[in-house]
C-alpha cells in the first residue's frame, strides 16, 4: 500500500531541499564572484564540510589556465587580516570564516514550489482534489516565514507534510464502540457499498474480529439481490461459528434484518452484522432498499465499505452513500494491493468520518483498525 504515491512523495522533498539549497548558495554570491563563474567554466561551487559554501577552482588531471583575479571594487573595505591565534584556530578546525548564511526563510514562492511538486503525484495517485489544496493550506499555514537550517528543509517539509497527513486523516473510536456494545445489546452493523467492493468477505472478517474480543456475533443475509451471495456468507459464517438469519432471494432485505435482530436478542448476542446488496451503479432502487433496511434495523454503525483499487470512484461512491443513506464510518477493503493510497488517503475528509478498518489480505484475521498517525509516518518514511 502506497508504494508509489511514498516514492513520488520522497522524490518531490528531495527535489524541494535541492532546488532550494541551490537558490539560497546562488543569491549569496557576491556579482563578483558570479561574474568568475560566468567567464571561468571551470570554476564551480561547492560545500565545505560544515555545509557552508565556497567559490573554488575544479580539480581536473590536466592544468587548467588560473581564473581571472577578482579584485575588490574600491569603494568596499578590505577585509582584515584575522589574528595570529584566529589563523591557528582556524588551521586546527579546518574551518573558514564566511558570511555565507546558514539558514533560509520560506517565502511564499518556496510554498508555491513545494505545492506544485507535490500536487501532481498526489493527484495521479488518486488523492482527492479537495485533499491536495487542503495539504497546500496547511503547508502556508506552518511553514511561510519560518527559519529554516538549510541542513533541515527537507525534515521540515516532511514534517509539515505528515502533519497535515494525519489531520486530513480520522480512526474510529474502538474503545467507545466497545463500550457501547457491553451496554447496547445487540449492537447493530449494517454495511452497505456498491457489488464488488468486498462486503460480505469484510462482514466474515468483522465477525472474526469481534468473536477475537469475546462478543457473540449474528448474521444477517440481506443482500437477496444477488446470485449466490447467501450460499457465500453462509460458508463463512459455518466456519466461524457464527449464526446466519437468511430467507430466499427476492426476499424483502428489512425483513431479514427485523429477524436477525430478533434472534440476536433471544440468544443474547452482543453484535449484529447486516449484509446488503450492491449494484454496478448507485441507483434509485439500492438507495430505497438501502433507507428502508435502515429505517426497520435502526443501526448503532452503519459502515461503506470501498475497494480501494477504484480510487477516486470509491471516494465519490462514499460521498452518495453518505449524503442519500448516510454513514458513520468506513473500512477500505484491497488496500494490501492498493499501491497509490489515494482512497484510503481522501474518503475521511470528503465525508468527514472516519476510517475503521483496512482490509490486507483474504483471511479472516486480515482486517487491521486504522491509525492515522502511524499512516501518516509510514507515508514518509525512508
Amino acid at each position: 500500500m502506497f508504494d508509489f504515491l511514498k516514492k513520488k512523495i520522497k522524490d518531490s522533498i528531495n527535489k524541494i531541499q535541492k532546488k532550494l539549497e541551490k537558490e539560497e548558495i546562488e543569491d549569496e554570491l557576491t556579482a563578483e564572484e558570479k561574474q568568475a563563474i560566468v567567464e571561468n567554466p571551470q570554476i564551480v561551487l561547492r560545500e565545505e564540510k560544515e555545509g557552508t559554501p565556497t567559490v573554488q577552482e575544479t580539480e581536473t588531471e590536466e592544468k587548467k589556465p588560473e581564473p581571472r583575479e577578482i579584485k575588490p571594487k574600491q569603494h568596499r573595505a578590505k577585509t582584515p587580516e584575522p589574528k595570529a591565534e584566529e589563523k591557528h584556530k582556524e588551521k586546527e578546525t579546518g574551518k573558514k570564516t564566511t558570511k555565507r548564511l546558514l539558514s533560509h526563510r520560506i517565502n511564499e514562492a518556496d510554498i508555491e514550489g513545494i505545492y506544485q511538486e507535490i500536487k501532481s503525484d498526489l493527484v495521479e495517485n488518486n488523492v482527492a482534489l479537495s485533499v491536495v489544496e487542503s495539504i497546500h493550506a496547511d503547508l502556508k499555514k506552518n511553514l511561510l516565514g519560518k527559519d529554516v537550517s538549510m541542513l533541515a528543509i527537507k525534515k521540515e517539509v516532511e514534517e509539515a507534510i505528515k502533519n497535515s497527513i494525519s489531520d486530513i486523516l480520522l480512526e474510529y473510536p474502538m474503545d467507545a464502540m466497545f463500550a457501547t456494545i457491553k451496554t447496547a445489546k445487540p449492537f447493530i452493523i449494517l454495511l452497505v457499498g456498491v457489488n464488488g467492493a468486498g462486503k460480505t468477505t469484510t462482514l466474515a472478517k468483522l465477525s472474526q474480529f469481534f468473536i477475537g474480543k469475546k462478543f457473540r456475533v449474528v448474521a444477517s443475509a440481506s443482500d437477496t439481490f444477488r446470485a449466490a451471495s447467501i450460499e457465500q456468507l453462509q460458508i463463512h459464517m459455518d466456519k466461524l461459528g457464527v449464526d446466519l438469519v437468511k430467507h430466499t432471494y427476492g426476499a424483502d432485505p428489512a425483513a431479514v434484518a427485523f429477524d436477525a435482530i430478533k434472534h440476536a436478542k433471544n440468544v443474547a448476542a452482543d453484535v449484529v452484522l447486516i449484509d446488503t446488496a450492491g449494484r454496478s451503479d448507485i441507483n434509485k432502487n439500492l438507495i430505497e432498499e438501502l433507507k428502508k433496511v435502515k429505517r426497520v434495523s435502526k443501526p448503532n454503525l452503519t459502515i461503506f465499505v470501498g475497494d480501494a483499487l477504484t480510487g477516486n470512484d470509491a471516494v465519490k461512491q462514499a460521498e452518495i452513500f453518505d449524503r442519500e443513506v448516510g454513514i458513520d464510518a468506513s473500512i477500505i477493503s484491497k488496500a494490501d494491493v492498493d499501491k497509490k493510497g489515494g482512497a484510503v488517503l481522501s474518503i475521511s475528509y470528503v465525508t468527514k468520518k472516519p476510517i475503521m478498518f483496512l482490509g490486507t489480505g483474504q483471511d479472516y484475521p486480515d482486517l487491521i483498525p486504522f491509525n492515522k498517525e502511524r499512516t501518516a509516518e509510514f507515508l514518509l518514511k525512508d
